[in-house]
């Protein structure tokens, strides 16, 4: 300490710049821990769908819990993650933070208090829509899920379930190895709509009456949602055949 020296200016001293090469640990870490919430939240997805299926709901409905409780904590970690980002973008511009972890905390809560309402980013979370789907996909596979109330009014008006067709457009027989267009969201058996295009190059116009858009292989990815929906659909449907057939 030298003479004359005020306590701020000790502070300032003290203070962390670029030049610390800082680098917050559990920054590296929460790629890590991503990786285990979404393991975690797989295994959920699973296991729903084994109560669904046995129609155990107070089971789903706990499972369904814990998957909003994984998708909060993964919100807390991205808040965490964009302040440490933040905060390290800060310093590498010179500026001196002389209380880093109250500048975090400020900056953590600041990010927090501009995030929407929990349901609102739950609903709105693709993993956990992605869950609900499968779960719906069990004793509704031609049918479209309702909305998870994202972006709903109090004024929308609520219409029953959509029938949506299991069968290829082209092919007219159960979708096979799905695959939905990534401009128009049509879907397609994945051997008949590639049979349409000559080369890998070339380009077709959807075969969907009234769609226009022009569309070449690579516009097409694998839709496991839907696979999900045709394979659900045949099993109700074959046990459907089986209890006719011993009712006769």
């Amino acid at each position: 300490m030298q003479a004359g020296q005020t306590l701020q200016e000790i502070r300032d001293g003290f203070a962390l710049t670029g030049r610390n090469n800082f680098k917050p640990s559990l920054a590296n870490d929460i790629t890590d821990i991503y990786y285990l919430i979404q393991n975690a939240q797989n295994s959920l997805t699973l296991a729903a769908q084994g109560h669904e299926e046995s129609n155990n709901k107070e089971k789903v409905d706990a499972l369904d819990e814990t998957f909003k409780e994984f998708v909060t904590l993964e919100h807390k970690l991205n808040m965490q993650k964009k302040a440490f980002e933040t905060l390290k973008q800060r310093i590498n511009a010179g500026e001196k933070i002389t209380d880093p972890i109250a500048y975090y905390d400020n900056l953590t809560q600041t990010l927090n208090a501009e995030s929407p309402d929990d349901a609102t980013r739950i609903n709105a979370n693709p993993r956990y829509q992605s869950f609900k789907q499968h779960l719906w996909n069990i004793n509704h596979p031609d049918e479209e899920m309702p909305s998870l109330g994202v972006g709903n009014d109090d004024d929308d008006v609520v219409m029953g379930p959509t029938k949506i067709s299991l069968k290829c457009p082209v092919s007219m027989t159960w979708l096979d190895k799905p695959v939905t267009s990534t401009k128009c969201k049509h879907t397609y058996s994945k051997t008949a709509i590639f049979s349409l295009f000559p080369s890998m190059s070339h380009m077709i116009t959807c075969p969907i009456p009234g769609c226009n858009r022009t569309l070449t292989r690579n516009d097409f990815m694998d839709d496991p949602v839907m696979a999900d929906r045709v394979a659900r659909a045949k099993e109700k449907k074959a046990a459907a055949d089986t209890t006719e057939f011993f009712d006769v």
